[in-house]
């Protein structure tokens, strides 16, 4: 009980710090982002929708995809994570701090997106989206996570390139090279066991 307590709060700390990510330093300076909230991201950006609302909607069906890959306590702190993560994206919607360079802000908010997808992760949950992408392919091609991570949120951070323009997409590029860094120091010590376990759900479907 001890355990699942101190992952929850885990979770809960990590959700926080990447609502602040995407509040504080990415969306009040026009930066992009990558995975599922990227393409929140682009959606808030072009048709005000709010990030919380649609990236609950978008992850819980991902997760509803790959309910079978996952083991079920993976699939319970994941929608834990999300739902946090939605929830604090709301509360902390106006939060802002006093800082113009975009340089600095994509340094900070690399490190606090990094810091909670790398609690989550640690947790055993993920943040849906593209983690559980980069988690089946740690799995299936002993990937880094991080670095699984890396390029998924690339590519999707790249198609923002006409929304926020060339400028804004290299220091884009910059915040997910320096959250992949944290991912991977916060990481680092897993085990494939310790991380997220794709597996069926019972011997039958092995074979």
């Amino acid at each position: 009980m001890k355990k699942i307590s101190t992952e929850l709060l885990l979770i809960a700390v990590g959700a926080f710090a990447f609502a602040l990510g995407i509040n504080v330093f990415v969306i009040p300076h026009g930066l992009g982002e990558g995975g599922v909230v990227g393409v929140t991201v682009i959606l808030y950006y072009v048709l005000h929708w709010s990030p919380g609302l649609t990236g609950l909607v978008i992850n819980l069906a991902l997760v509803a995809v790959g309910y079978k890959l996952l083991s079920r306590k993976t699939i319970a702190y994941t929608i834990v994570a999300v739902s946090f993560h939605s929830l604090l994206l709301h509360l902390t919607e106006h939060w802002r701090i006093a800082s113009s360079d975009l340089m600095v802000n994509a340094i900070f908010g690399g490190a606090m997106i990094g810091l909670g997808i790398g609690l989550i992760i640690r947790a055993g949950g993920t943040t849906a989206g593209t983690v559980i992408i980069a988690q089946l392919m740690h799995k299936f091609w002993g990937w880094k996570v991080s670095y699984a991570l890396l390029l998924c949120d690339a590519l999707v951070a790249i198609s923002s390139y006409f929304i926020i323009g060339i400028e804004k997409l290299m220091f884009t590029i910059i915040m997910l090279v320096v959250a992949t860094k944290v991912i991977d120091m916060l990481t680092a010590d897993q085990s494939t066991s310790k991380s997220v376990t794709v597996m069926p759900r019972n011997r039958d479907e092995a074979a």
